[in-house]
């Protein structure tokens, strides 16, 4: 199974040289004045480190071992150029005062000169024992060593551009999280409006108003994140108060939330909800002033490191239509790439909110794990089929399982089996608000928790935690570990038909 450590590279990751490197570069590059690096240099600097602290892997960092950005930067920092040839490494450690010899503490080495309080003696102390200093790391290749002079041209540019790149690539080793699940959504505020019923036209009726953070790939990392795996959710927001307040609703709930991406002056989105106090629900989503990733955010390093990381990838259709097709693409190459080795992560597809599938991402199906909808969003996948006729479609196409969520039931289809048919009661109502969330969740969750393939316990597992959700509109109805536990045990399961389904 892959996780989030990768090997000791032979040298940084080759990425494009973008302004985001040059920021990091240059910020690198004035902390390591006076006495260099430190957790107190960076609570208290005077340097704008907002490009180094805003990286995903800083934030990363930070979210998984529970600390702030600063003291997270100064751990990544120092592992990043571990990561780098001897040469680069070594001018790293003196000029940043990362220390990082003092774990070998090399014989005859006074390593207070090479970490001195000034950076001007720690460059005259590495130009002057740059042999010994070598050999402490039992390095072979040693280059000729510079002047002072030399050492400040070539030699840093290089160092510091290697440890920059390194950086903003995403690829410095960090311990891996138990069951790390990546979800690729929408995260928007949501105008709830409760009422007694949904209005007809023309008619007005009493309700109250709140407003919460929500979206289903919001509410999905969160239900993951109370069952305990580490998520990450990757979505937009706009650099607006709603913004921040989904992203601390996020940290609150223990959610990863270093792959947002943060759209400058752009507005949040926002969903309008009229939902009536048995949790149905209506939604108005505003199209135009919809904020999306887009390709350029799948495409970079990071992101596909983060992909091919992952247990389980979990996508929704709030998402365009070409960053659906990046995931799918991405997860397709890692199947096809990994028969026999690491197992590729699981993929979810979520066909919500319906929309028509178009023909380039058809090849791609046979990627997906298990497709998830209702029968009015299969039916909308190719319009004028019914919802049978589309899951035909989609098992040709060669994905695994095909889960329908109808009320209380779901029907669970493979190519050459009769569908796996599972109710539940107390009934979940057609249409309540979070119960699709919950059952991906909890599917998801049996996914990576088990590594094989669901069998009928896993799908009266996740009916349980339809069952057990709140009726609220928001990330609050997704339901504890315990409340699944509890539902799952009252005797509410339908035998079903198929003995046989695998």
């Amino acid at each position: 199974m892959a996780s989030d450590e990768t090997p000791r590279n032979a040298g940084p990751a080759k990425v494009p040289q973008d302004p985001g490197m040059a920021a990091v570069r240059g910020i690198l590059i004035r902390l390591r004045k006076r006495s260099g690096l430190s957790l107190v240099r960076l609570d208290n600097t005077e340097i704008d480190t907002t490009a180094l602290l805003q990286l995903s892997v800083v934030r990363r960092y930070a979210h998984r071992l529970r600390t702030t950005p600063q003291a997270a930067a100064s751990a990544v920092i120092s592992q990043a150029a571990g990561e780098l040839p001897a040469t680069l490494r070594l001018i790293i450690d003196a000029e940043l005062c990362l220390g990082l010899l003092r774990e070998t503490s090399p014989a005859g080495i006074d390593l207070e000169h090479l970490y001195a309080p000034d950076l001007g003696e720690r460059r005259r102390f590495l130009t002057l024992r740059w042999r010994e200093l070598h050999e402490a790391w039992q390095t072979d290749d040693i280059p000729p060593a510079p002047t002072v002079r030399s050492l400040r041209g070539a030699p840093e540019t290089q160092a510091f551009t290697a440890l920059a790149t390194l950086l903003v690539s995403g690829s410095v080793p960090i311990t891996p999280g138990s069951g790390t699940v990546m979800i690729v959504g929408d995260a928007v505020i949501d105008d709830i409006y409760v009422v007694e019923e949904i209005p007809q036209v023309g008619r007005s009726v009493w309700g109250d108003h709140r407003r919460h953070p929500g979206g289903k790939g919001l509410n999905r990392a969160v239900a993951l994140a109370r069952f305990g795996l580490d998520v990450r959710l990757m979505t937009a927001v706009g650099d607006d108060a709603e913004g921040r307040w989904v992203q601390d609703y996020l940290t609150e709930n223990d959610v990863d939330t270093s792959l947002i991406r943060v759209k400058l002056r752009a507005r949040t989105p926002v969903t309008a909800v009229l939902m009536t106090l048995s949790g149905q629900y209506g939604a108005i989503a505003f199209k135009e002033s919809r904020l999306r990733l887009d390709e350029d955010d799948l495409n970079a390093l990071p992101t596909r490191q983060v992909i091919g990381q992952s247990k389980a990838v979990v996508i929704t259709f709030e998402q365009s239509v070409d960053v659906v097709e990046q995931v799918l693409r991405v997860v397709d190459a890692l199947k096809a790439g990994r028969r026999g080795a690491a197992k590729a992560p699981w993929l979810i597809v979520n066909v919500s909110p319906a929309q028509v599938l178009p023909m380039a991402i058809h090849r791609y199906l046979r990627a997906i794990d298990y497709l998830i909808g209702t029968p009015a969003e299969l039916e909308s996948l190719w319009p004028g089929e019914s919802s049978d006729e589309a899951v035909k479609r989609i098992l040709c196409f060669g994905t695994d399982a095909v889960c329908v969520l109808d009320g209380s039931r779901c029907a669970v289809y493979r190519s050459r089996h009769a569908p796996l048919e599972i109710s539940r009661t107390p009934v979940v109502l057609p249409g309540a608000a979070g119960a699709a969330s919950a059952f991906a969740s909890a599917l998801t969750y049996r996914l990576v928790t088990s590594g094989r393939r669901a069998d009928r316990a896993d799908f009266e597992w996740a009916m349980a935690a339809m069952a057990a959700t709140e009726p609220v509109f928001n990330a609050d109805a997704m339901p504890s570990m315990e409340r699944v536990e509890d539902f799952a045990a009252r005797d509410g399961s339908d035998p079903g038909e198929s003995a046989n389904f695998q």
